[in-house]
Order: structure tokens, then C-alpha cells, then sequence
């Protein structure tokens, strides 16, 4: 994973400096944060426990004056986790009991991901005040499970699991700069990370029921990111494109 990080440092700066005009080359990072749906023994509940991190090497190309296509090489962790619950009613002595209600358990999943996805710039007036900052995005990813941990009670255990990820995400972005830009997204996998067999079966009590994308990846990513030509949206942040200049029959 190091390697490929430089690599695609040392790679991007140069494609978009011999192709300026066509292609924009960048990075992001940012946290994610992510659960399963089927996994949580307590109320079967989304409450997002787990938080990892995402890195991404981007590259995006203008298709019309405000869409823009992105492609990007992406190292993303996803997961679940539930944090010990224990039962705080006053036994016979009046004290608490503090048993233990659940099995706890984290669960990380490591992919590196290929993102293919549009970018839409967004004008409007903020306080009276045209903006071309603001855009929204969709897309997908596919991307191969590279490795995993899995603990129940403090206890590492062996899973089954699925080695590929495809998740859909829409999102939204912010320019702060002409090279700065900060992103949220929101992903739903529509494939399930976790085998839907025995053995799984016995780890998550609530896995085969309560819900219809049971296992599956779901998540939200924020992320800071720099574009090494320009805005995100290919254009100067805030300002819209200046007038063609006049010409002598004019």
C-alpha cells in the first residue's frame, strides 16, 4: 500500500503537467465512518460506530463547462463495530449488576477501491452573492478486500467474507480555494460484505432478518483534497469565467 501511495504521487503531478489542458490530477484523505446493517446484536440499529480512514489519488477531465469526470485509485477502511452493553437495573442488593448484554465486537474491513464518478459544479447567490463554489457528485466504486480483523469480545475470530465491494455513493463538495476542496459522501453497497452462511450466521444474531441490505457496506467519507491545476471544478473558485475578450469587428 506504501508503494502505491508514492507511486501515485510521484505519477499524478506529471500527467497533469503534459496534459495541462485536458486532465487535472490531485489527492484527498479523511476519515470514514461505516457500519453494517444485520450486525448490531442490540437494537439491529445503523448507529455508525466504526471509524477508519480513506486516501485517494484523483484524476478528473472536463467533459462540459461545469461536469467533470473523476477517476480515482482509492485505499478505504469500512466495517462495524458495537461497544459492550451492560444491563445498569439494581439487583436484590441494590447495587448495579453490570452484566454483560452483548458479544462486542469490531469489525475492519480493508479494499482498495477504483472510483469512477461526476462531478456537477452548482451556481447560485449566497447572500446575494454569485458562487460557483458548491457542486454535487455521484458514482461508484469497485474494490477488492485486501485484508481484515475481526474481534469478538477482545477475541480474534475468523469470518467469511466476500472479496469484492461495489458501492454507488452520491455526495457533495466545497472549493475553499482554487486547489483546496473539501467533500462528504454517502455509500451503500449493493453487495454483501459478509457470506450469508452458518458461520456468520452464529457470529451476528440479527444478520439474516430486519433488514434488506443485511451485511452490506454502508458509510459516509469526509475528506480535505488538493487539485494540483485548478479548482475541483476546473475553473477559479467562486468566479465565473471572464468575458471573451472583444475582437476588431466589435
Amino acid at each position: 500500500m506504501k508503494r502505491l501511495t508514492l507511486l501515485l504521487l510521484l505519477i499524478f503531478p506529471y500527467l497533469q503537467y503534459s496534459n495541462a489542458q485536458i486532465f487535472r490530477a490531485g489527492f484527498y484523505a479523511g476519515a470514514s465512518v461505516s457500519d453494517m446493517p444485520g450486525t448490531d446484536n442490540i437494537d439491529n440499529d445503523a448507529d455508525y460506530k466504526h471509524l477508519g480512514f480513506v486516501v485517494a489519488g484523483t484524476v478528473s477531465a472536463k467533459i462540459s463547462p461545469k461536469t467533470i469526470m473523476q477517476m480515482e485509485i482509492r485505499y478505504i477502511q469500512k466495517g462495524a463495530q458495537q461497544t459492550p452493553a451492560y444491563d445498569t437495573t439494581y439487583g436484590v442488593t441494590g447495587n448495579i449488576t453490570g452484566i454483560g448484554l452483548n458479544d462486542y465486537f469490531t469489525l475492519t474491513l480493508n479494499y482498495v477501491d477504483v472510483v469512477i464518478g461526476f462531478k456537477r459544479q452548482i451556481h447560485f447567490n449566497l447572500h446575494n452573492v454569485a458562487t460557483d463554489r458548491y457542486g454535487i457528485e455521484a458514482g461508484a466504486s469497485i474494490g477488492a478486500l485486501i485484508s481484515y480483523s475481526y474481534s469478538t469480545q477482545s477475541i480474534p475470530t475468523p469470518i467469511d467474507l466476500n472479496a469484492l465491494d461495489i458501492s454507488p455513493y452520491i455526495g457533495i463538495y466545497y472549493n475553499i480555494t482554487p486547489h483546496f476542496y473539501i467533500e462528504g459522501r454517502y455509500s451503500n453497497s449493493i453487495n454483501s460484505a459478509l457470506q450469508h452462511d452458518n458461520n456468520n450466521g452464529g457470529s451476528f444474531y440479527n444478520f439474516y432478518y430486519g433488514t434488506w441490505n443485511a451485511g452490506h457496506n454502508i458509510g459516509f467519507t469526509f475528506t480535505l483534497g488538493f487539485i494540483f491545476g485548478g479548482s475541483s471544478s476546473n475553473q477559479p473558485a467562486g468566479n465565473t469565467p471572464p468575458p471573451p475578450p472583444p475582437t476588431d469587428n466589435e
